[in-house]
């Protein structure tokens, strides 16, 4: 599994979380140079954030396979301090189980604490 995190300015090219209500939020552009099966997993760390409490995909620069975060059958992301992001294969609908396909990057914001 191999991944590359970048936080993304916003418009006073500011790249750290900031505060959104009680909580903070970053953007990102996550490359997905490697899949891994199981998905690939994201460390709050790599976001400046301690815990996730929510990611929304907000854009990605491949039409290989839809990128989606996992959650379990209750909403719960793989942890309080990480998340999993998953590729959909668009013609069969199943989970990417891994290979050397590089699924290009997606654009994430997520939501969580210091």
């Amino acid at each position: 599994m191999a991944l590359t995190v970048t936080l993304l300015a916003d418009h006073k090219g500011v790249t750290r979380p900031k505060v959104s209500g009680d909580e903070y939020v970053v953007d990102a552009l996550i490359d997905m140079d490697t899949y891994a099966s199981g998905g690939l997993e994201v460390l709050a760390s790599a976001l400046g954030l301690s815990t996730v409490t929510q990611v929304i995909v907000t854009g990605q620069d491949s039409v290989v396979g839809l990128v989606v975060p996992e959650v379990s059958a209750t909403g719960l992301y793989a942890g309080t301090t990480s998340f999993k992001l998953n590729v959909i294969i668009g013609t069969s609908g199943a989970n990417e189980e891994g290979g050397s396909v590089d699924f290009g990057s997606v654009r994430v914001r997520v939501y969580g604490n210091l």
